[in-house]
């Protein structure tokens, strides 16, 4: 979701109402559509909204965002008795979103926003005092108070977004640690076996292009690089450790060819594997 571009010098709605609803399963409503914004803060009871007939479970702290257009209903079961402040915001246009729109037609419809909570209620009570007070100039503080509101309706919006990606993207990173960590054990525990990259994505249900990317991201070198550097170590331990003809040591390292396995081990250490064991021998 991305959040709506909204300004001060051109954000000025018309406030349609403001008020508290206490309501209980005998108070019977039809399904009906406006063609604005409103906002339910639900301030007490567990109940369902039917939204263009989906069901949406709320309760103390959800808040409803009902966006112009979509049909809407309470049902509220037996012996329950809920309390919401609703308000109404209609006149007005945010940038690339339809008339009356405060967030996009795809947005979500139910948010909680623990965090912004007291501030929220803070502003639902002024506009209640000033509905109460009934003072000069009592309609541009009610309007204040709930301008206020919506911009921490954004805030919290905004700060479930970012938490949302940056779980998300905790995720991807430890889904991808666990992507390597599982080939670092496999090549560790069958470099002896014939391997190839397409083996190891085979194994794993993924791709060959995915897991080279991510191995060699996490790693630095890509994952046959590292088998082959795992095997030409366990190479040069065998051959110190005693006198094993070149070939059985290919062969418990992986490789078939003697030939190419000394070209890689030549490469790899400076030296070709029989001077390696020579020199092994001598001292």
């Amino acid at each position: 979701m991305c959040m709506p571009e909204v300004r001060a010098e051109c954000f000025n709605p018309t406030l349609l109402y403001a008020f508290i609803n206490v309501a209980d399963c005998e108070k019977t409503m039809s399904y009906h559509v406006h063609d604005f914004t409103e906002v339910k803060i639900i301030l007490a009871g567990n109940f369902t909204y039917v939204i263009d007939d989906v069901r949406y479970e709320v309760t103390k702290g959800n808040i409803v965002i009902v966006k112009p257009g979509l049909k809407h209903l309470k049902i509220i079961p037996e012996g329950v008795q809920v309390e919401e402040f609703n308000y109404a915001l209609g006149d007005f246009q945010i940038k690339n979103l339809p008339p009356n729109y405060l967030i996009e037609p795809d947005a979500g419809i139910i948010y909680s926003m623990p965090l912004f909570q007291p501030d929220i209620l803070k502003c639902v009570n002024e506009t209640l005092s000033e509905q109460e007070k009934n003072e000069p100039y009592c309609d541009l503080m009610i309007k204040a108070s709930i301008l206020k509101l919506t911009s921490l309706l954004y805030r919290g919006m905004n700060a479930n977004k970012d938490k949302s990606e940056k779980a998300r993207l905790n995720f991807a990173n430890s889904e991808k640690t666990n992507v390597v960590n599982t080939i670092l054990e496999y090549l560790s525990q069958n470099y002896m076996k014939p391997i190839s990259l397409y083996r190891l994505a085979h194994n794993m249900y993924l791709s060959p292009v995915y897991i080279s990317k991510i191995f060699k991201e996490e790693t630095g070198e890509s994952p046959i690089n590292h088998l082959i550097r795992i095997r030409l170590t366990k190479a040069n331990e065998l051959l110190n450790a005693g006198n094993i003809p070149i070939k059985t040591v290919a062969r418990n390292v992986g490789y078939e060819d003697a030939y190419y396995f000394s070209k890689l081990y030549k490469k790899y250490y400076g030296i070709p594997p029989s001077v390696e064991k020579r020199a092994s021998v001598i001292s």
